[in-house]
């Protein structure tokens, strides 16, 4: 008699098959869903002109030969697809969406590297949203980033370890392992340096985890050979191939130079993360079957996924005033001065010196500084980074460029260059100060390689007329500005890296004022108090315009002055009557508050006073004097 064997199949339940496969496909493309729409906020919500920032601080050319630069450096084809694929943030939209597509493609990679499938399916985007947080937590230290296309040389990095380990699981016979990592490591070395250390790193803990769980001493074989490659390839390169790699870094090229000091150790947390979940995921033991789990075990990898997405939003960069000095640079570089001003009127926060002096910038091209530089928020608030930082760096060859001092403009543009390579921003500047100073062939040069871009070719076009007809630039009109601020002669002398300390004391301790100088002369007066030099300063700029009204700020100056020194006689002056009877209030308010702490002066004075030169004079603390005070400027 046969005994009666029961097909266990018969025991499953086919609704129920099917019910648990249905939740699986919904909690899927719900995390998906989710990860799709936080990788949207956070690039184009919250990062819009972060975005366009960092395709400006980077340069792709359309030609071999910088294709053959970029690989003369070990990670250069990573650095040369990431700088590629940078220059499509010119539309942030267009840039994000292919930020989340790479982004998506990681995920998936990782889900089929290691069968992250049901409820481990969340698992898979750890590693996407580690690399989106490489890019969020940057803020400031975007200015001193020397790796091309740097969040996508990550990305790129990391698909290069997946595909790395994924194909090296397939492969079973041990001859057929040896090779492949040799030569995994020979390719991927010179195009993502320490991404590809990492990837056979990797392969090293899964043999080492195949020795210790089912004992075969193949594995150890394995395991020396990949050690030895480990060590030994980063040295053929560095003997043989790469001229100008240092031995101390080929074993961490391709990563960023970020140090371990300070609030700069915290933008490792994303290197930190790809590592832990790398290691772990590798190293997990029947970690993908979670069906028979305790129930906080099945909820684990969905709660890891939004500890991610958690992560992502609390470290990345949230400064107000950063975003805003970006928002203004954008207008700035497209001479769009009254948006400059819409994005200063919406300042809240303590606005620091870049901020202030873009205002003050766009006042000025508008014709408004002389009636409103002080209605908008004046402040000194420090620069939220994690490495000292000067606003040279930040917006200095803009600054020089509109103010006429081309040379300058022109000396940190090759400075810039010279210690972070070239830039669409650098070029552009380089170009135009080139251009204005009369050195046709050098704006050239450098106009050729915007030509060869994809979207800069329109820009670099637009100025190659005035290269081939230089006689024609005096008329142009969009130079028309910044010619008339060149009469004066731009002789280079040393600016202590402090551009606004440059400007102030340039245009303040003119000797001979032109006229086409001469409001600036009184506004940077202004600008610093300097009574001594704003009564001459005056004089001329009456003088060279009689029928003028005199400014606003112009007057409340000299009638504070006048109060303070009794040096001059203002009896006749053509002023407002209204402007007289405000300063007379003011000194009223002045007498009665006299008592009144200083903190409690200043809220009571900003409301009534706030947009006026004496509640600057007064309420407004002075910024340091710059070296060039000491040095003289002294007629």
């Amino acid at each position: 008699m046969k005994a009666h064997v029961q097909n266990p199949r018969k025991n499953v339940d086919p609704k129920k098959t099917i019910r648990k496969e249905l939740n699986f496909k919904v909690l899927n493309w719900a995390v998906s869903g989710a990860f799709a729409l936080f990788v949207l906020y956070m690039a184009l919500g919250q990062n819009h002109d972060f975005l366009r920032k960092l395709q400006d601080l980077d340069l792709f050319i359309y030609n071999r030969q910088f294709f053959i630069d970029s690989m003369q450096r070990v990670g250069g084809l990573s650095m040369y697809l990431g700088s590629f694929f940078y220059q499509f943030f010119y539309y942030p939209w267009i840039g994000s969406l292919l930020l989340l597509l790479l982004l998506s493609l990681v995920g998936f990679l990782t889900a089929k590297t290691f069968n992250l499938k049901g409820l481990s399916f969340p698992l898979a985007f750890i590693p996407s949203l580690a690399l989106l947080l490489c890019m969020t937590e940057l803020g400031y230290m975007i200015y001193f980033q020397k790796i091309d296309g740097y969040v996508y040389t990550n990305i790129i990095g990391v698909l290069i370890i997946l595909t790395g380990l994924m194909i090296f699981q397939k492969i079973h016979k041990l001859p057929a392992k040896m090779i492949f990592v040799i030569t995994y490591l020979i390719i991927s070395y010179p195009a993502c340096g320490a991404y590809s250390l990492f990837g056979s790193f990797l392969m090293l803990l899964v043999s080492l985890k195949n020795y210790f769980e089912h004992k075969q001493r193949e594995s150890i074989i394995l395991a020396l050979t990949i050690v030895l490659s480990l060590l030994l390839i980063p040295i053929f390169y560095y003997r043989v191939v790469f001229d100008q790699l240092s031995f101390g870094t080929i074993y961490t090229a391709n990563l960023p130079y970020f140090t371990l000091k300070g609030a700069e150790k915290g933008l490792w947390l994303p290197f930190l993360m790809l590592i832990v979940f790398f290691i772990y995921i590798v190293l997990l033991k029947n970690g993908n079957d979670l069906s028979k789990k305790k129930f906080f075990v099945k909820l684990l990898p969905t709660f890891l996924f939004i500890l991610s997405l958690t992560t992502v939003f609390v470290f990345s960069f949230k400064d107000k005033n950063f975003y805003t000095e970006l928002s203004m640079q954008a207008a700035a570089d497209n001479e769009d001065w009254n948006e400059v001003l819409k994005i200063a009127r919406k300042q809240e926060d303590e606005p620091t010196r870049i901020i202030v002096m873009n205002t003050n910038l766009a006042l000025y091209k508008l014709g408004l500084a002389t009636d409103k530089m002080f209605h908008y928020k004046n402040g000194d608030k420090k620069i939220n980074s994690p490495r000292p930082i000067v606003s040279i760096q930040i917006g200095g060859t803009m600054l020089y460029y509109q103010y006429g001092e081309l040379n300058y403009c022109n000396k940190w543009c090759m400075e810039s260059m010279v210690e972070y390579g070239l830039s669409v921003s650098v070029l552009k500047y380089f170009v135009l100060s080139s251009l204005l100073n009369g050195e046709i062939d050098l704006s050239k040069k450098y106009n050729d390689v915007l030509k060869s871009t994809l979207f800069y070719r329109s820009w670099a076009l637009k100025n190659q007329k005035y290269m081939d007809h230089p006689e024609s630039i005096a008329k142009a009109e969009e130079f028309r500005n910044i010619l008339t601020l060149t009469t004066y002669d731009d002789e280079l002398d040393i600016d202590y890296s402090n551009v606004e300390a440059f400007l102030r004391n340039h245009f303040a301790y003119l000797r001979e004022v032109p006229k086409e100088l001469t409001e600036l002369s009184v506004l940077f007066n202004l600008d610093l108090k300097n009574i001594e030099r704003f009564w001459p300063r005056l004089f001329r700029w009456v003088r060279f315009y009689p029928t003028k009204k005199v400014p606003v700020h112009f007057q409340e100056a000299a009638l504070l002055y006048e109060h303070l020194e009794h040096k001059v006689d203002l009896t006749g002056a053509p002023f407002d009557n209204t402007i007289r009877e405000n300063f007379k209030n003011f000194q009223d308010m002045v007498q009665q508050s006299s008592n009144y702490p200083e903190e409690s002066m200043k809220k009571l004075f900003y409301n009534q006073y706030g947009n006026t030169f004496w509640y600057y004079y007064f309420f407004v603390k002075e910024q340091e004097p710059s070296k060039k005070d000491e040095k003289g400027y002294k007629n």
